[in-house]
């Protein structure tokens, strides 16, 4: 399985991993231990931290719906990250991602 790391200093590595444990392996490319997914809409997803950020307040969004918001960066801001995400975002999206992240293919992981 061929994965692209993208370094919060812009550094791009390209890695080939076996697909036995993808997931341990690519917790160990990006430093953490969980990750939340990112659809890219082009046959790619980008795995993030999802611990990137402290926790932040409850927010109630309508009648019954709330949002935890993210608190303070664990981890450096990653603009390249950041400029892929928010090419598949709602626009006026200003959240960014942080520390490193991991780039596959979604078949890989199907």
């Amino acid at each position: 399985m061929h994965v692209e790391v993208i370094r919060t200093d812009g550094r791009r590595e390209h890695h080939v991993i076996e697909r036995t444990q993808p997931l341990d392996s690519i917790y160990k490319l990006i430093d953490c231990d969980t990750v939340d997914v990112v659809n890219l809409r082009d046959g790619r997803v980008m795995l993030v931290d999802d611990n990137g950020y402290e926790p932040g307040p409850l927010v109630t969004q309508a009648p019954g719906r709330f949002a935890l918001m993210p608190g303070p960066a664990r981890k450096p801001v990653n603009p390249d990250a950041t400029t892929l995400y928010h090419g598949v975002c709602v626009h006026g999206t200003t959240h960014q991602i942080v520390g490193d992240v991991a780039i596959v293919r979604d078949e890989d992981f199907q």
